[in-house]
């Protein structure tokens, strides 16, 4: 979403040169939610994308970059990162947060209004190789664990509104009377088990913004949300998040559905799961939107609004035949 760690001409240089990169020319990239993200060009006008990690770990980053890097090499449109010239792995730290530069992918981030049956059916598909891919991972490497915004994180990161003063521009009881509603609506979804199973990996953040196209297909990016996970989940994520404009769009839910089981079937266990994985999606990205934009100060970058996603809850809670029936339609 911003610049949160500013890096001089000299450590990007220093980061670069680890995978092998010679840096002629840098820009802040205003883009994502979290992390601290630049546009790096080379000598040989080469184009990369570095990445700080602004809330994970050495380690998350390091799982997540060699998670990528397996993922590409099972089939998985995406981009590996680069490999340090020494060997020692995929990331590097700058100003004692992990680093990792990933090649550029040319392409283009679809806007709501241009979304097409043939964008989402496409996004199915590679929703579905992405839990595939995962079931080849090999468990001694420990890629994946546990989603970093199970219930418990929620709760966790509720709790910080009510803490913490919120900023001047932020709406306070609006932003209060949100988090509260918000804590009651994920202690009523918690009372129904799950009745799906979890998956070795999930992708967790199939937004458009991750999903680039361009001229023989697409490219998936911004692994950090993957995790162990239920495929209702991950679907109930990318359904919202691309068939979703001022309501549910239920035809680009349908050919979701259908690009998804063209590769992988949705299980009955999956499908009778969606209702409750919708709005447990809804829950959580309505609470990392509050988190992450109404307790920073404005200005930093891009501003993702909490209330798109209590509007989603709301829809979710009166799909005829719910989530289920569309994606398996």
């Amino acid at each position: 979403m911003a610049i949160l760690t500013e890096l001089d001409a000299d450590q990007i240089s220093r980061v670069c040169a680890a995978f092998g990169v010679v840096v002629h020319s840098y820009e802040g990239v205003l883009a994502g939610s979290v992390n601290t993200n630049y546009a790096v060009v080379t000598t040989g006008g080469e184009r990369y994308f570095l990445r700080v990690y602004e809330e994970q770990d050495a380690e998350g980053a390091r799982r997540e970059a060699e998670l990528v890097s397996v993922l590409a090499g099972l089939g998985v449109p995406t981009p590996a990162p680069l490999a340090r010239t020494d060997g020692a792995g995929r990331t590097t730290t700058v100003r004692d947060k992990a680093a990792a530069l990933y090649p550029f992918v040319a392409g283009t981030i679809r806007c709501q209004k241009t979304v097409s049956e043939a964008d989402t059916r496409a996004v199915g598909r590679a929703l579905a190789a992405v839990h595939l891919a995962g079931e080849r991972l090999d468990p001694s490497r420990g890629l994946t664990c546990p989603s970093r915004f199970g219930p418990e994180a929620i709760r966790s990161r509720l709790a910080t509104i009510t803490q913490r003063p919120l900023p001047s521009e932020a709406p306070a009881d609006e932003v209060r009377a949100a988090a509260a509603r918000i804590e009651r609506s994920l202690d009523d979804v918690l009372r129904a088990p799950p009745t799906a199973p979890d998956l070795p990996l999930i992708h967790g953040d199939l937004f458009r913004d991750n999903v680039l196209f361009h001229a023989s297909g697409l490219a998936l990016l911004d692994f950090e949300s993957a995790s162990i996970g239920r495929a209702s989940f991950d679907l109930a994520v990318t359904a919202l998040a691309w068939c979703f404009g001022d309501r549910l769009d239920e035809t680009l839910v349908t050919a979701l559905g259908r690009g998804y089981r063209e590769i992988r079937p949705i299980s009955s266990d999956e499908s009778a799961d969606l209702p409750r994985a919708a709005r447990l999606a809804c829950l959580r990205f309505a609470t990392t939107r509050l988190t992450d934009y109404e307790l920073r100060p404005r200005g930093l970058g891009v501003y993702k609004d909490f209330r798109r996603w209590l509007v989603r809850l709301d829809a979710v809670e009166h799909v005829r035949g719910g989530l289920g029936g569309l994606l398996c339609a």
